[in-house]
C-alpha cells in the first residue's frame, strides 16, 4: 500500500514488518513560490486587495549522498560468497529518501511514485578492460554534467537548472549497454519500497533498527564467479532515456550521476552447501562416516562401544554431583544413521518426554550402567538459547510474573471466600447470602451499640473549660449567640 506521511512505527507489532509501496514527502525537493492575498471589504467601492510573494527552497540529496544515510546494503562489500542468486539491495535510513525528488524535473507530479535513484548491477567484464562499457568514474563540475560535449548524452535537469562550478561524481557507459541492463520507466516503482520495522521480537545484534526504512533493489543478477560491481546512479532527467526508450540525437555514450557503490565477489555454485553435502557421498570422501568416530579394533569387540559408535554417539567423561568419575554418551542433533523421535515412542519404549528440567531428559541404560546425556544437553542447550533472547527472557518473566499473580489472586479470593463463610455461620442469618449483605449485617449487629468518639467543632474545642479564667461565662456567650470565631475572639482578648 502507498502511505504520504510516515511517523515512527508505534503501531507495528513486535517482531512485525509493514510495507510501504513508497512514501511521499509532504513537498518533495524543489523551489516553490508562496502566495500570500488579502483584500479588505466594506471600505469603499474599490476593495484593496494585498498580496506577497517569498520563493521557497526544498532541499536535499542530489548530487552527493551522505553515507549516514545508508543503513545496510547486500551483498556485504569487498565480501566473497554465494550471492548469484540474490539481487543486489541497499537500505536507506530516510524512509523517503527514492521518492523525495522527481525523476523528471519540469514534471514533478508525474510519476509520483517512480523513485529518481536506482542500482545498476556491473559484471566483471563489464568495467574490466579497455573495451569495457563502462568507464572509470570522473568529478566534474554540474556544468559538465549537463552539457559534457561530444556525444555523451546529459541527463535533463529542468529548463530552470544552471550548471555550476559545484563537483559532481560521473560515470560514462555505453549508451547501448545501459539500456540493455537499466529497468523501464515503469518498472523503477517496483524496485524501492518503504517498511516499517519492529524488531523487539527479534534477537537485538548491537544496534537499535526500529523505525522506518527504504530499500533500493537492483534488476540484474549478479556474474557467477567473479567480482561484481554495483553502482548507486541518479535517474533524474534520465526518465525518457531508459530500457525501451527511443534516444533522438547522435548519441553512443550516457552520463550518470554517481551516488555511492561497492563491490564484491560470487563464487560457483558447487561451493553450494547442498552441493558440498551430495559430494560427501561420493566415494572416497567419507560419507556419513564423518559423522562417528571411527570403529578401532578395541572397540570391534565391544557390541554396545561398536554399536553406539556407529550411530553417532561418543563416550565422554561424566563427572556427577557426588564426585563420581564416569563415562557416558553423547551426540548431537547430526548422526549418520535414522532415529526414532522419542516422542513417538510408548512411555514403556523411551518416551520419557515432555522434559521438565535437563536431568529429566538423561537417559540410563540398567545393563551398562551408562547414562546418555544427548537429550538433556539438547534440553539446557535449547533453554540458554532461548534465554540469551532478550525479548524472549522478558516475556516469560511476564508470564511468570502474570501466573504468580493470578495465584495470589485465587488464594486472596479463597480467603475471603472463607472469612464470608464463617461470618454467616457465626450469625446464622438467612439473609446473609454473600459476602456483601452479611459483612453489612455484621457491622449493623455488632457495632451499633459502641459509644464511638463524637467530633467536636472548633467552638467546643476552644471555649471548653480545658482553658479557665481566659474568657468569662459572658464572652463565651456572646460568642455563641453573634456566631463569631472563637480562635480569633481569643486571639483578640490575649493581646
Amino acid at each position: 500500500m502507498t502511505n504520504n506521511v510516515i511517523d515512527t512505527p508505534g503501531t507495528v507489532g513486535a517482531g512485525d514488518i509493514q510495507f510501504f509501496d513508497a512514501i511521499q514527502p509532504p513537498l518533495k525537493t524543489d523551489q516553490y513560490t508562496v502566495t500570500a492575498s488579502q483584500s479588505v471589504t466594506n471600505v469603499g467601492d474599490q476593495a484593496p486587495v494585498y498580496e506577497n510573494q517569498k520563493a521557497l527552497t526544498i532541499d536535499g540529496p542530489r548530487f552527493q549522498l551522505n553515507p549516514s544515510r545508508i543503513h545496510s546494503i547486500f551483498p556485504p562489500a569487498n565480501q566473497t560468497g554465494n550471492y548469484a542468486n540474490f539481487l543486489p539491495n541497499i537500505v536507506f535510513n530516510d524512509f523517503s529518501l527514492p521518492w523525495s525528488r522527481a525523476i523528471d524535473p519540469d514534471h514533478t507530479t508525474a510519476h509520483e511514485n517512480t523513485p529518481w535513484l536506482g542500482l545498476l548491477t556491473l559484471h566483471q567484464a563489464d568495467f574490466a578492460g579497455t573495451q569495457a562499457p563502462v568507464s572509470e568514474p570522473v568529478t566534474v563540475t554540474t556544468a559538465a554534467l549537463v552539457a559534457p560535449g561530444g556525444k555523451i548524452l546529459p541527463p535533463d535537469l529542468g529548463a530552470d537548472f544552471v550548471g555550476d562550478e559545484t563537483k559532481v561524481r560521473v560515470v560514462d557507459m555505453s549508451l547501448t549497454f545501459f539500456q540493455a541492463i537499466a529497468p523501464q520507466l515503469t518498472e523503477l516503482q517496483y524496485l524501492s519500497h518503504a517498511r516499517a520495522v519492529n524488531t523487539d521480537g527479534k534477537v537485538i545484534l548491537n544496534m537499535d533498527a526500529d523505525g522506518c526504512f527504504s530499500l533500493c533493489v537492483g534488476n540484474r543478477l549478479p556474474g557467477i564467479g567473479q567480482t561484481n560491481q554495483i553502482m548507486l546512479v541518479s535517474f533524474e532527467g534520465h526518465e525518457a532515456h531508459l530500457n525501451g526508450d527511443t534516444i533522438t540525437g547522435d548519441y553512443d555514450t550516457i552520463r550518470l550521476v554517481l551516488l555511492g557503490g561497492w563491490e564484491f565477489t560470487t563464487t560457483n555454485f558447487d561451493n553450494e552447501f547442498l552441493n558440498m553435502m551430495e559430494a560427501l557421498c561420493q566415494a572416497g570422501n567419507g560419507g556419513v562416516s564423518l559423522m562417528q568416530m571411527t570403529v578401532t579394533g578395541q572397540t570391534q569387540n565391544n557390541p554396545v562401544a561398536k554399536e553406539a559408535l556407529e550411530t553417532g554417539y561418543v563416550a565422554l567423561q561424566n563427572q556427577m554431583r557426588a564426585g563420581e568419575q564416569a563415562t557416558a554418551w553423547y551426540r548431537g542433533p547430526l548422526t549418520p544413521s535414522p532415529t526414532r523421535r522419542a516422542s513417538n515412542l510408548s512411555d514403556t519404549a523411551g518416551n520419557y518426554g515432555p522434559y521438565l528440567y535437563s536431568d529429566h531428559a538423561i537417559h540410563y541404560d540398567p545393563d551398562t550402567g551408562i547414562f546418555n546425556h544427548a537429550y538433556s544437553s539438547a534440553w539446557q542447550i535449547g533453554r540458554l538459547l532461548a534465554l540469551s533472547d532478550g525479548t524472549f527472557a522478558r516475556s516469560i518473566f511476564n508470564w511468570r510474573a502474570d501466573y504468580l499473580r493470578l495465584i495470589v489472586d485465587q488464594a486472596k479470593q479463597r480467603q475471603v471466600s472463607a472469612t464470608a463463610t464463617t461470618l454467616q455461620s457465626a450469625m446464622g442469618s438467612a439473609d446473609a447470602a454473600t459476602l456483601q449483605s452479611a459483612t453489612r449485617t455484621f457491622f449493623a449487629e455488632t457495632f451499633h451499640k459502641v459509644n464511638w468518639d463524637m467530633m467536636k467543632t472548633r467552638k467546643q474545642k476552644v471555649l471548653g473549660d480545658h482553658v479557665p479564667g481566659v474568657m468569662s461565662t459572658q464572652e463565651v456567650a456572646k460568642v455563641h449567640q453573634q456566631g463569631e470565631d472563637p480562635l480569633f475572639t481569643l486571639n483578640k482578648k490575649v493581646r
